[in-house]
Formats: structure tokens, C-alpha cells, sequence
């Protein structure tokens, strides 16, 4: 990249682990996205997991809520069908990643839309071959970095390890979303904890806390939501922080 030109605009959604919410918040991104009438791109460059179908439902759901005319063969490149990490579900097949590959496609995505959201999988450490990894992705894209929390009990110790290895990669993480994957507990503990979480992250954490995410039913499995969930969705996403990275001149 030539010094001094700005870089392309986008986002890339990783989390404190697996199931934390990240294809939630990817889909609720794009839907502001296409609702403020930009050209959204999305992808999930790696899935497993992956029914007969050969498309997973991450991706299903990040192409309806963007809008997009993509294939899904663009929007996740490389699948597996083994519910593993990257690296073990290849072995298993015997089909390695290309590295290279991959992350041309991802730089291609980038390139053909104004504004990509770029969804990983399970934490930053997955493996994705032998020797690279998410955090390796994220770091080959130069993507800002939205991590996605749990609201419950130790989100603390995976929020802060997360963030601190992120920004010593070189990452520039624009901040937290907690999410409310699970049904509100009847557990007093567990209450608690979501009460106090917040709050105990802003004054850790080096990055801000961008906003927490209501717990939605329709939101909450694999199928693709429907259209309602998705507005709902946008409508708690659709905030300054946002609209400020969506807006920014080129």
C-alpha cells in the first residue's frame, strides 16, 4: 500500500470465542449499512461445520442482511464440513488452507465495496494452518477490530485477553460490543455479573465499550432471521460510533 493513501474501509468481527454473537453483530453492521444506503460487502472467509448445502448458515445470514448479490462462494471461500477449527477440520479432509488464497480473496471482497465487514471464526488464536491463524488474517487485512463479548460471568479475564493480544499484534481495535447470546438467568450470580460487567470493562479496558445487545429470541439460533429481527438488530447497532466509520470520507 502507498504511504499516506487511506485504507480501505471496512470492519472485522472476531470474539472472545465461539458462539459469542460475532455473526449477530457482522449481520446487524451490514443491515446499517445497507439501510444508510451504502454498498456493503460481507464475507466469513473460513466456516465449518457446513451442511451438504455447502453454505453455512453464518453466511446465509450475512447475505440477507447486506443486501448483497455476492455468490456465496465469494462470501465464504473456503468451507469444511467437520464442526472443528480450520486447521483440524483440513487435516481431517485432507484439503490444507491456502493462505494465500485466502487472503486474496478477502483483499478482492475489500477492493469491490465500499464498506466490507469481514466476520472470523471462534477467537483470535483458531487456528487457521499450521502457522496462521485469525489474528494473522486480521492483521494481513488491516481491518479495524470489533471484539464481541459474552454479558456474563468471565468475560472479564476473555475480554481483556483478547483486546491485550489484538493491539500487541499491531490490531487497531475499535472497541467492545457485549452481547446477550443466552436468555436472561434467573441466577442471582449470573444477574450480577451482567449488571456489573459493563461497567467493570469500561474502566479496564484500553478500548471503549461500544454498546450492549438485548437478548432476541429470533436472533438467537441458526436460522436466518427474519426481517423484523434484522431492523430490530440495526436499530441497536445504528449508533456514532458506527455511522462515524460507515460516513468517513475516502
Amino acid at each position: 500500500m502507498v504511504r499516506g493513501a487511506l485504507r480501505p474501509r471496512g470492519l472485522f468481527i472476531t470474539g472472545t470465542d465461539t458462539g459469542v454473537g460475532k455473526t449477530v453483530v457482522a449481520a446487524g453492521i451490514a443491515a446499517v449499512c445497507r439501510r444508510s444506503g451504502v454498498d456493503v460487502g460481507v464475507m466469513k472467509p473460513l466456516a465449518t461445520g457446513v451442511p451438504r448445502s455447502g453454505v453455512s448458515a453464518d453466511t446465509r445470514w450475512l447475505a440477507r442482511a447486506s443486501g448483497t448479490a455476492d455468490a456465496a462462494r465469494l462470501i465464504t471461500p473456503v468451507t469444511y464440513r467437520d464442526p472443528l477449527a480450520p486447521y483440524a477440520a483440513a487435516c481431517l479432509s485432507r484439503s490444507p488452507v491456502s493462505w494465500d488464497r485466502l487472503r486474496r480473496a478477502c483483499e478482492e471482497m475489500i477492493r469491490r465495496h465500499e464498506f466490507t465487514i469481514v466476520e472470523g471464526i471462534g477467537g483470535l488464536l483458531v487456528p487457521l494452518t499450521r502457522r496462521r491463524t485469525v489474528l494473522d488474517l486480521i492483521c494481513a487485512l488491516q481491518l479495524p477490530v470489533v471484539v464481541v463479548a459474552r454479558l456474563r460471568l468471565g468475560t472479564l479475564n476473555h475480554t481483556a485477553l483478547t483486546v491485550e493480544r489484538a493491539r500487541a499484534a499491531g490490531a487497531t481495535v475499535a472497541g467492545v460490543l457485549l452481547n446477550s447470546s443466552d436468555p436472561p438467568s434467573r441466577r442471582a450470580a449470573d444477574r450480577l455479573a451482567e449488571r456489573t460487567n459493563p461497567q467493570m470493562l469500561r474502566e479496564l479496558l484500553p478500548v471503549p465499550v461500544l454498546g450492549i445487545l438485548p437478548y432476541h429470541r429470533a436472533l438467537s439460533g441458526s436460522r436466518v432471521p427474519p426481517e423484523a429481527a434484522l431492523r430490530r438488530l440495526a436499530h441497536h447497532l445504528n449508533r456514532p460510533w458506527l455511522t462515524s466509520l460507515i460516513q468517513r470520507p475516502r
